[in-house]
């Protein structure tokens, strides 16, 4: 694990191992002491100090960010030796300490002296400025042709034989390429004296300018684009986000008004031909003084999510910079205060129906010692008579307020086989829950239920009812007929209104309908006499 600073090259921040950055602090200062009687020292250094910081970029990527001391020691072989920097001048003025301070990396002479000495030209590839290899532009320099000449030379020793690409080829194994800056000046036949380097490292800074402000350029242009173009898309998702609030909160307040107001069938027991809106329900559900309060929360807990749709749309859609924070706070607690109310109201509610009481009463029997006990339903003046309780979904299809009265058409029917008696017996139960367990006996002796008798029929009404003020608190009906061992009973045209249970130990009994049925307790249970032959002529 190596130690990394940060350190800052030709106005770039590069990220260096502690060890790069001594061998790169030694190499720079030894070449700054070559041009320290230079004028322009400073110019110089910061030519070359560009040069490393445009090696150091092509060495960096997103893999790789932070430059090794291998890294410094190749761009150091690029860019030349310290003695490469020196003129003969400033090479008799050194002190014994300078020198050596000079020559700190790879003192050894590599490939003869280049202080000041001028060179014969050398074949070099010039790779930097080749469209391939670089051979036809090092063969250019060497021989002062035109690059485009040799190419040419190329192409025709190409289409006379093929020889030209393998030429190509074996020219450019054989042949090295020009990587540091003395062996640039020896393929283009410069002297490598301090002038000429110093010319070339003001070429190499010009063209890194002129690189990077072309590719400054582009990326404003290209940002200043994009920018244009994603505020254009921008602008006009907002605005088609804005137009799907607007829309769609419209729509759900419609919506609302209808479910709130209107004979949708959306919300249980509300409806005309039920209970006639949802201030008259909650006025049936909840205690005095809540139903005002609990409509109030509905309204506000529903229509504030829709309000806030459609004013935000509106803002999207016209660009509405104000952010109405005084009304957004407003609204915010309003639905706060809204759910809380709700909340509190629901479990209150829930209190009331926490005792449940069921209370029943002995109805006297039309008449002693009779055989067969007729049962039907009076006509059904409320609902209707056409009214079936096997064809009704739920119990709340069958509720109605009307003036100060609550109806509601549900009563169970059970008929009991009773084999240890001799009369039918007869008992009407009545159920209601309260919050106190004495509420709950009080509303259940409040329900009116109205059961007629006349010789040997009994009538039962399709409904029963309670008082506006007594709320809904689940009250039903049942009635039970215990019917001895040998009697019979007939049911009446209009006896599906209500539920039959036929409770039988012995036998399931299913029927669509019990219209027009006879019933009979025998020693195997209650049975249908009517029955067999209905399922035989069903068979047939």
């Amino acid at each position: 694990m190596n130690k990394t600073i940060s350190i800052n090259i030709a106005g770039f921040v590069f990220n260096i191992e502690e060890q790069a950055y001594e061998l790169l602090s030694q190499y720079l200062t030894s070449i700054k002491l070559n041009f320290k009687k230079e004028p322009d020292c400073e110019e110089i250094m910061a030519d070359i100090e560009a040069r490393i910081a445009e090696l150091f970029h092509e060495k960096i990527s997103t893999i790789k960010e932070v430059v090794t001391e291998a890294d410094v020691e190749e761009v150091i072989t690029v860019m030349g030796k310290p003695e490469d920097y020196v003129s003969e001048e400033t090479a008799d003025n050194f002190t014994a300490e300078e020198e050596e301070k000079a020559e700190y990396v790879h003192a050894e002479e590599v490939g003869g002296n280049y202080r000041g000495t001028g060179r014969t030209k050398r074949l070099y590839r010039d790779e930097k400025n080749g469209s391939i290899g670089g051979v036809c532009e090092g063969l250019g320099w060497f021989f002062g042709l035109d690059p485009v000449l040799i190419r040419a030379g190329f192409v025709v020793l190409t289409i006379l034989g093929g020889s030209g690409i393998l030429l190509y080829i074996v020219l450019w194994i054989v042949i090295p390429e020009a990587k540091t800056t003395a062996e640039i000046l020896e393929m283009q036949g410069q002297p490598v004296n301090l002038d000429n380097i110093k010319e070339h490292f003001r070429g190499m800074k010009s063209k890194v300018d002129k690189s990077t402000g072309q590719v400054k350029s582009k990326i404003k242009r290209t940002v200043k684009t994009s920018r244009h173009a994603g505020s254009k898309l921008v602008q006009s998702l907002t605005r088609l986000l804005g137009i799907l609030l607007v829309v769609g909160g419209v729509f759900a307040l419609l919506v609302l008004i209808i479910i709130l107001f209107g004979d949708t069938g959306l919300l249980p027991l509300v409806g005309t031909e039920q209970v006639e809106n949802l201030p008259t329900l909650l006025g049936v559900l909840y205690p005095d003084g809540r139903s005002t309060l609990v409509f109030i929360c509905i309204i506000v807990v529903t229509l504030i999510p829709i309000f806030g749709f459609i004013f935000t749309g509106t803002k999207l859609l016209f660009d509405i910079q104000q952010k109405f924070k005084r009304i957004s706070i407003f609204m915010s607690i309003a639905w706060g205060l809204g759910i809380c109310g709700l909340i509190l109201s629901g479990i209150e509610l829930g209190m009331n129906f926490r005792n449940d009481v069921e209370i029943d009463y002995e109805v006297e029997v039309p008449a002693d010692s009779i055989d067969l006990l007729i049962v039907d339903v009076a006509e059904d003046d409320i609902f209707s008579n056409y009214i079936e309780y096997n064809h009704v979904w739920n119990y709340t299809e069958l509720v109605k307020v009307k003036d100060e009265k609550v109806y509601l058409g549900y009563p169970e029917l059970r008929i009991i086989e009773k084999p240890d008696s001799n009369n039918f017996e007869i008992r009407l139960y009545k159920e209601s829950h309260g919050l106190y367990y004495k509420e709950a006996i009080r509303k259940a002796e409040n329900i009116d239920y109205s059961i007629r008798t006349e010789q040997a029929k009994l009538e039962l009404s399709p409904y029963f009812s309670i008082d506006r003020e007594e709320k809904l608190r689940n009250q039903r009906i049942r009635i039970e007929i215990h019917v001895p061992q040998g009697k019979k009973i007939k049911f009446g045209e209009n006896i599906d209104r209500i539920l039959i249970d036929i409770v039988d130990d012995h036998y399931e009994h299913h029927h669509d309908t019990f219209a027009n049925t006879t019933w009979f307790v025998e020693d195997e249970g209650i049975r249908c006499i009517e029955c067999k032959e209905r399922r035989r002529l069903y068979e047939d």
